[in-house]
């Protein structure tokens, strides 16, 4: 009997003297780890179990990757090892199925021609007016936003442009003629700061500004960032070349902005951005651009927008006014994975 009972009781005190568990350790694009089990994933988010914190749901635009690590406890045997190991075979349920490894976060210059046309997200709008009678007018405008991010640099561009034309005593003049757009790499630095390089352009034909071309740089900081809320800061200088009616124009500029994005819920969105350019050599002269977005999906890929946008420059060509204002609303066209 005894030899009987020595042959059981010899792999469980094995199986006591060293016990290895799985687990799920997650890599967020910040560097951080946290380790546990993973009882809950979704396209949006993951919910580890933590034995220090009980359950937390992480965002997936958060998470660079997902892997599974051996946690392995030795135990030192004693009279009551048998016996505990035996009783907590009966009361631990049995392990949960390894989650999927997550694929890691698209590279911002790799895989297909550059990744130029892979992992894009953002939207698309247009607006159109059309009146006839007492008044003949026409306005289009369009707009263009896109982002992509990699592990620790985010590439952004952006687009936008504006037509008006009065059809009166049988001929059509064209009153507004405006197209501006730009880019801008970020690179992060830490958890808080990046550095930036930008490049901004503009025409607008009733400003008699056949094309002004600015290339910038310089540093930012994240203010706020968090899962409805960011607030970037930067400063910089930017170097400013203008072909305009008359002689050209190249300015050395200091620039400072903000871009402030709130989220209510996932159908309402709020996105502020704000630009100074402050000419070097003349104090007296700087610029201004201004736009300000209150968006809202009907559906995941479709939905309206209100755009309220400015330009200002304190020091324009001629007898060209100081400020232009812009109120667009039309359909916005939301592409890529929606955040």
């Amino acid at each position: 009997m005894m030899k009987k009972l020595n042959r059981l009781l010899i792999p469980v005190l094995l199986l006591s003297i060293v016990s290895q568990a799985l687990a799920s350790e997650i890599t967020l694009k910040n560097g951080d780890r946290v380790s546990g089990k993973i009882v809950e994933q979704s396209d949006e988010s993951v919910t580890l179990e933590t034995e220090y914190a009980g359950k937390i749901t992480i965002a997936r635009k958060h998470i660079e990757k997902i892997a599974d690590v051996a946690i392995a406890s030795v135990q030192k045997p004693g009279p009551s090892a048998a016996a505990e190991t035996v009783s907590a075979a009966k009361l631990t349920p049995a392990p949960a199925k390894t989650a999927v490894a997550l694929k890691p976060a698209a590279r911002l210059f790799g895989g297909r021609h550059m990744g130029l046309f892979d992992g894009w997200e953002g939207n698309a709008n247009i607006g159109f007016s059309f009146t006839s009678g007492n008044s003949n007018y026409t306005t289009m405008t369009t707009g263009l936003r896109a982002v992509k991010t990699g592990g620790r640099d985010n590439l952004t561009i952006y687009a936008r442009s504006l037509w008006n034309s009065n059809r009166g005593g049988g001929r059509i003049v064209t009153t507004q003629n405006a197209f501006w757009g730009g880019a801008r790499y970020d690179r992060n630095v830490g958890r808080k700061f990046f550095g930036f390089v930008s490049y901004d352009f503009e025409r607008d034909r009733p400003k008699k500004l056949n094309f002004r071309s600015v290339a910038g740089g310089g540093l930012g900081r994240h203010s706020i960032k968090n899962e409805r809320t960011e607030l970037d800061l930067i400063v910089g200088a930017a170097w400013n070349r203008t072909w305009q009616v008359g002689s050209n124009t190249d300015t050395p500029e200091a620039l400072a902005g903000a871009t402030f994005k709130h989220r209510f819920h996932e159908k309402l969105r709020y996105q502020n951005t704000i630009t100074y350019f402050q000419n070097v050599t003349d104090r007296a002269e700087y610029r201004l651009i201004f736009d300000s977005t209150l968006s809202v999906d009907i559906t995941k890929r479709i939905g309206v927008f209100i755009t309220v946008g400015d330009r200002f420059n304190n020091d324009p060509f001629g007898t060209s006014r100081k400020n232009d204002f812009l109120f667009t609303t039309g359909m916005k066209w939301n592409f890529g994975k929606k955040r």
